[in-house]
């Protein structure tokens, strides 16, 4: 029985996905006297971004783009370098998803501006001008409860328009254990709760600006298949 049981959870670990980009990582203890423990990494809780503006047509084109380091509206002490190391992690995942035909980010002495933006994009020769805000964030450690809301927006640097507006929040829940008769689930967070839902947040922002850059590689959530390890059951 526990053998099979041990089968069943190799399987199930190998069809799970993960777009929020944490890692699955499954254990279990071998001593058959005991129910078996399974440890799972935790998720980030999360809806769809609410997008208030959007292009009404595709692009033809990757775009070239600079990247700002979002603005901290959230008073809390050094501001300005979370938000930097915050904005470095959103960033990757934007390069990793490969959006843009280029994306450099820009380290800005100040705050982000739409303003200052389109200014250092007309300077470094960008179509598009990325940033935002940090509205929000609450750090519950590694046990605890994180949770976190930020907006993007992204200008046309030669006109000035607002082509993209959207805002989402995650939250990364306080470690659980579900106990089962023979074996308990238990959820670890991660040693960078605030990376873990800020790269959350980015695929999924990320997916809206694929389906209008090129839509066949965005990801379509009909295909994943949730599973009892992806803690998508939960």
């Amino acid at each position: 029985m526990r053998t099979l049981f041990v089968l069943c959870c190799l399987v199930l670990c190998a069809c799970a996905h993960s777009p929020d980009n944490s890692r699955i990582g499954v254990e279990a203890t071998d001593d058959f006297g005991t129910p078996f423990q399974i440890h799972i990494d935790n998720h980030v809780r999360r809806q769809p971004p609410a997008i208030a503006v959007q292009p009404q047509a595709r692009i033809d084109h990757r775009p070239k783009a600079i990247f700002l380091p979002f603005r901290m509206t959230q008073h809390i002490n050094g501001a300005d370098s979370f938000s930097r190391v915050l904005s470095r992690q959103f960033w990757n995942i934007f390069l990793s998803l490969s959006i843009f035909h280029t994306l450099e980010f820009v380290e800005t002495y100040v705050p982000y501006t739409p303003a200052m933006a389109m200014s250092l994009g007309r300077q470094k020769g960008a179509e598009l001008a990325v940033g935002g805000y940090i509205h929000h964030y609450f750090d519950g450690g590694v046990g605890g409860t994180s949770s976190m809301s930020i907006a993007l927006e992204i200008y046309d640097v030669r006109s000035g328009v607002l082509l993209w507006s959207m805002a989402q929040g995650g939250m990364l829940e306080a470690r659980q254990s579900h106990d089962f008769y023979l074996f308990a689930i238990k959820e670890r967070n991660p040693g960078d709760p605030a990376g873990l839902i800020a790269r959350s947040l980015a695929w999924d922002m990320g997916q809206e600006l694929l389906k209008w850059v090129n839509p066949k590689a965005a990801y379509n959530p009909n295909k994943k298949r949730s599973t009892l390890l992806d803690g998508s059951g939960y």
